[in-house]
């Protein structure tokens, strides 16, 4: 039987060999079928359309594949994934523990946040956890933008100040909580960044995000579909009742998403970009 461990580095090997995904044809390409389409990352939402403009010249529309690696351990950081559809896991690890997620990124936020930093160097893993379509920037396009535009670089630093706090209350919560009440909290981050109550993900996917034994996620699932909460489905689950699961998760759910819905206060402006609508299509039917 295959142990934790083995999983573990199994997972860590296809990661590896996922290093290059996003192949420059797997961008969103024009072509006949190229239609305009409304920008979903909140993000970029939250915008005023002045600002947005600034940006929407080098926005590339791009498939983002299961397993597809956004940024590597100590690799140059290229380019600045604002997520459509679809949730990135941004990961740590030690040589002897394998990958553990820190935080997740869906359409809520963007992904290489050391890069509007100023650090060049990833220091961490992000893949795609579920599958879906992003904008991706060059880091120096943004970074020229976000220091000729306030606006722009307020908004990306208020998104950072919304990862840190997550990513402190997941450290509180792994620390002094239980099982039930982190997968139900994953759970329902996850609900919020997908906008969808099927989370195409399976118990070996949880076990590695989480930290834990794979069986320890099947018992616990089996008590929260217990609790009608949610449905287990071949190769994902279904939040059939979120307040059923909201009931059984704890505060740090309620810290985390209060602090993202800052980041909207101002309201959501509507902004299309072309896409090539066939290329996105093909890539949500492998959620």
């Amino acid at each position: 039987m295959e142990t934790f461990e083995s999983r573990l580095r199994r997972w860590d090997r296809n990661v590896s060999e996922a290093r290059h995904g996003i192949a420059p044809d797997r961008a969103l390409s024009s072509t006949n079928r190229e239609q305009t389409v409304s920008v979903q990352n909140r993000l970029l939402a939250g915008l005023a359309p002045p600002s947005f403009e600034r940006l929407r010249p080098f926005l590339e529309p791009i498939a983002l594949k299961r397993h597809a690696v956004l940024q590597d351990y100590h690799y140059p950081i290229e380019y600045i994934y604002f997520i459509e559809r679809g949730v990135a896991s941004i990961l740590m690890r030690t040589q002897h523990d394998g990958p553990v997620e820190i935080s997740m990124v869906g359409r809520l936020g963007f992904v290489g946040v050391a890069a509007v930093l100023g650090i060049q160097r990833s220091p961490n893993r992000c893949l795609m956890l579920v599958p879906g379509y992003g904008l991706r920037i060059a880091v120096s396009d943004l970074q020229r933008i976000a220091q000729r535009c306030p606006d722009v670089q307020q908004q990306l630093f208020n998104y950072i100040h919304a990862l840190l706090v997550q990513n402190a209350q997941t450290n509180l919560c792994s620390a002094r909580h239980g099982l039930e009440e982190r997968l139900s909290r994953w759970l329902l981050l996850a609900v919020d960044r997908l906008d969808d109550h099927i989370i195409p993900v399976t118990h070996d996917m949880l076990s590695v995000i989480l930290g834990v034994r794979r069986a320890s996620i099947t018992t616990t699932l089996a008590e929260l579909e217990q609790t009608g909460g949610l449905v287990r489905q071949r190769g994902g689950i279904n939040v059939c009742d979120r307040a059923a699961l909201e009931r059984r998760t704890c505060e740090c759910y309620r810290i985390i998403a209060s602090e993202y819905g800052y980041l909207n206060r101002g309201g959501l402006h509507q902004h299309c970009i072309s896409a090539d609508i066939g290329l996105i299509r093909s890539c949500l039917c492998c959620i």
